[in-house]
C-alpha cells in the first residue's frame, strides 16, 4: 500500500469517525421531548339536592262558640196544623272568651223526617234572652229559616243566648216523624260553630185530626 492510499484509508475513517461521534453528541445532547400532560379526568357534577318544600301554614280551627244546644221541644205537630209557641232553643258559651268580641251570626234550620224543609215553618215571632253585650237578635229570614245575629261579645263573662216566642207548622204532606233543626252559616265572631249542628226532635210531626 502506497503512502498516499494509506493517508487517504485513515483520512475516510477519520471522518467516519467524526460524523459518528456528531450523531452520537446530538442524540445526547437533544432535550428529550416534553411529555403530554395528562388529561384531565372529567368529575361529575353534583346532581344538586332540591329545596324540601315547606310545610303549609296551618289554618287555625276557630274554636267553638256554643256547648251542645239545649231544646225545649213544641211536641207533637198535626200535619195541617200547629203547634203552641213553646220551642225554646239555648245557646251557652263555653267560656268568657269563646266569643270574640266582634259581629258574627248563625242559622237554624227545620227539616221534616223525609229531610224537606218547605213542609215545615216557624209560628210566631221570636225573643231573644242575652246579656246586653252580645246586642243579639232573631229573625225569620225564611218560613223554615231562623237567624240569629250579634254584634259584640263581653270576653269576661259567660254569655248565654235563649230564643223563645216559637211554635212550629206542618204542611199536609210533611213527613210523619221527629222534626229536627240544622245549624249553619256561621260567620264573623260565631263561625266557631257548634260541635252539634243537627239538633233533633224539636217535635214531632203526627197524623192531621
Amino acid at each position: 500500500m502506497t503512502a498516499s492510499t494509506f493517508r487517504a484509508v485513515v483520512a475516510a475513517v477519520l471522518v467516519g469517525a467524526l460524523a459518528l461521534a456528531a450523531v452520537v453528541a446530538f442524540a445526547v445532547l437533544k432535550p428529550p421531548s416534553p411529555s403530554p400532560a395528562p388529561s384531565a379526568t372529567p368529575t361529575a357534577r353534583p346532581t344538586p339536592t332540591a329545596r324540601p318544600t315547606p310545610a303549609p301554614t296551618p289554618t287555625p280551627t276557630p274554636q267553638l262558640v256554643f256547648e251542645e244546644v239545649g231544646v225545649t221541644a213544641v211536641g207533637s205537630v198535626p200535619r195541617g196544623g200547629a203547634s203552641g209557641t213553646t220551642l225554646v232553643l239555648r245557646f251557652m258559651e263555653p267560656s268568657a272568651d269563646a266569643i270574640p268580641d266582634a259581629a258574627g251570626s248563625f242559622t237554624v234550620t227545620l227539616s221534616d223526617e223525609a229531610g224537606a224543609g218547605t213542609t215545615l215553618a216557624f209560628m210566631g215571632t221570636p225573643s231573644i234572652d242575652a246579656p246586653g253585650s252580645l246586642g243579639a237578635s232573631a229573625e225569620l229570614v225564611a218560613g223554615n229559616v231562623l237567624r240569629i245575629s250579634i254584634v259584640a261579645s263581653d270576653r269576661v263573662n259567660v254569655e248565654p243566648i235563649t230564643v223563645t216566642g216559637l211554635g212550629i207548622s206542618a204542611s199536609a204532606d210533611a213527613a210523619l216523624g221527629p222534626i229536627s233543626a240544622t245549624l249553619g252559616g256561621f260567620s264573623g265572631s260565631l263561625a266557631g260553630g257548634v260541635a252539634n249542628v243537627v239538633v233533633p226532635s224539636l217535635g214531632t210531626v203526627v197524623a192531621g185530626q
